[in-house]
């Protein structure tokens, strides 16, 4: 490759580029995904002379047939005729919305924008009452017949003296803007891959997914259209939230290939056999409809709720390969790996290597579990969304068939409240010394929205004892009905003794109380 050539060109060039279509919009680029807000952001960075970040193109010819296809939802459809051309790596979002406001308005409402010389401000079309002649339309600015109708239209004006010269440092201002542009030629995929994965951008920048859905195109087979289906049919099941990236790299698996986005150029070879990657994609969705099947028994409603990209990608190996390893086992390493928080910042490399193992018939060494699990971990842990143990917790009281503590009604994490055992005054009266928060997950319990507030208003003067006798007295099955959250409540127990008792529970239930 050779070295990326910068240059900053006018504004009015880039337009005429893609008027030409000698600079596009790849297929595999993302729809457009800017809101209005951000499209008036960044007109107003190029009237404050702001930089508005760099634009990386690659410069392909048209035999390479790299790309079967370009998004046209502002751009122009591309001219077959030019066989030298540019495709916009990074940077989409923001000429798409440039050219649209400066160019092609009609393409969509959030391109008709104007100049509000009065206020000096832009604003959208749809939120001006009436349309004056102090409203500039942005599609005038690169239109000479059509800016000096605006120019007219604003002298005429009875304090056109004094918003003229706001609309004409405007046009002066945009037509002198310069936008950085760097350029990739003479590179093998590999290279532009590599630089695609660390090219960094304030915009909204790409994955190696959208890459690769370049890559693989073809005309009887677009990844595209095969993902959308497949998130499709797995809505609303344990594989509801399937995203793209996951897709890309079970593919790469069913391919037998590593996990390494690097490797994108060997897929593109295998979507260029006959039946492309049909075959691979079968057996993929396969595993997925048995990965489905197996996640169902554990009441996980959604792919988020296997908190580690590697254990979703060891099951899903487990299921492609179909290793003989029973669902006691699977189900026992999947709470381990969570709880030891096994899999926190694992390379690519490492997870290749999982895999391997799966598929070469050893996945004891593939689920081996080497950190400890503390029996008072949910004790220091504070509850924060999203984390391994805060999403194994929530599934465990779930598995438990957690009841509300007060009506013994069975509540699930979606629908229920959590509420505290103890505030955060009474903790730090014991052992625990001054904490910083009370919403430690062994000091949180699930209830019904309407046990919640009962909870809230009779705990404030009741010891933990005494509700837990209200609920005797309201249902006669106190005891299953606490133990359901880890409850085993003894005589005279500070909170402190409550929360590691309840913690130990807990964590032994799914490691049959061996601790490491």
């Amino acid at each position: 490759m050779e070295n990326p050539e910068p240059r900053a060109q006018y504004l009015n060039v880039v337009l005429r580029q893609i008027d030409r279509t000698s600079l596009r919009i790849p297929r595999f680029q993302r729809h457009f995904v800017w809101d209005e807000s951000d499209v008036l952001e960044l007109l107003e960075s190029i009237k404050r002379g702001y930089p508005i970040g760099s634009v990386l193109t690659w410069k392909v010819e048209s035999a390479d047939g790299y790309f079967s296809g370009f998004r046209t939802e502002a751009f122009p459809e591309a001219d077959e005729r030019v066989t030298s051309f540019e495709v916009i790596l990074d940077g989409a979002q923001r000429l798409s919305s440039l050219y649209g406001c400066l160019r092609h308005p009609d393409a969509s409402p959030k391109y008709k924008i104007y100049y509000d010389a009065d206020s000096d401000e832009f604003v959208h079309a749809d939120s001006v009452r009436s349309l004056e002649a102090w409203h500039v339309p942005m599609s005038a600015l690169f239109d000479s017949r059509s800016f000096l109708k605006v120019q007219g239209d604003i002298a005429a004006l009875e304090n056109g003296e004094a918003l003229l010269p706001r609309a004409l440092d405007l046009y002066a201002t945009f037509q002198d803007y310069q936008v950085p542009i760097i350029a990739l030629s003479n590179a093998r995929l590999e290279d532009v891959v590599e630089v695609f994965r660390r090219v960094n951008s304030s915009g909204t920048p790409l994955s190696s997914v959208d890459f690769v859905r370049a890559l693989t195109w073809r005309s009887n087979f677009d990844l595209e259209d095969t993902f959308d289906t497949l998130s499709e049919r797995f809505r609303a099941t344990p594989l509801d939230g399937l995203n793209d990236e996951f897709l890309i790299r079970c593919l790469s698996v069913a391919a037998g290939l590593s996990l390494d986005s690097r490797d994108v150029g060997q897929l593109k070879n295998l979507s260029l056999r006959p039946g492309g990657l049909s075959n691979e994609v079968s057996e993929m969705e396969a595993a997925l409809d048995r990965m489905s099947e197996f996640l169902q028994r554990l009441a996980i409603s959604g792919l988020s709720e296997v908190p580690y990209e590697a254990q979703r990608l060891i099951l899903f190996g487990i299921m492609l390969f179909k290793v003989k390893l029973r669902p006691a086992e699977i189900e026992d390493w999947l709470w381990r790996s969570t709880f030891a928080e096994e899999y926190q910042s694992k390379p690519e490399s490492y997870l290749t290597r999982l895999i391997r193992e799966v598929k070469g018939g050893d996945p004891v060494r593939a689920l081996e579990v080497r950190k400890p699990i503390e029996p008072d971990l949910f004790v220091g842990r504070v509850r924060r969304g999203g984390s391994a143990v805060t999403i194994g917790f929530d599934l465990l009281l779930r598995r438990e068939k957690a009841r509300s503590l007060l009506s013994g009604e069975v509540v699930g994490s979606s629908e229920g409240q959590h509420e505290y055992l103890f505030t955060r005054e009474q903790l730090s009266e014991g052992t625990f010394g001054r904490v910083a928060s009370a919403a430690l997950l062994a000091n949180l319990v699930l209830l019904t929205a309407h046990d919640a507030l009962t909870w809230r208003k009779m705990r404030k003067n009741l010891t933990l004892r005494q509700m837990y006798e209200e609920c005797e007295r309201r249902t006669g099955d106190a005891a299953e009905i606490w133990r359901s959250q880890g409850l085993v409540l003894r005589e005279e127990e500070s909170p402190t003794s409550v929360l590691e008792n309840r913690s130990s529970y807990l964590v032994g239930r799914v490691t049959g109380r061996g601790f490491a």
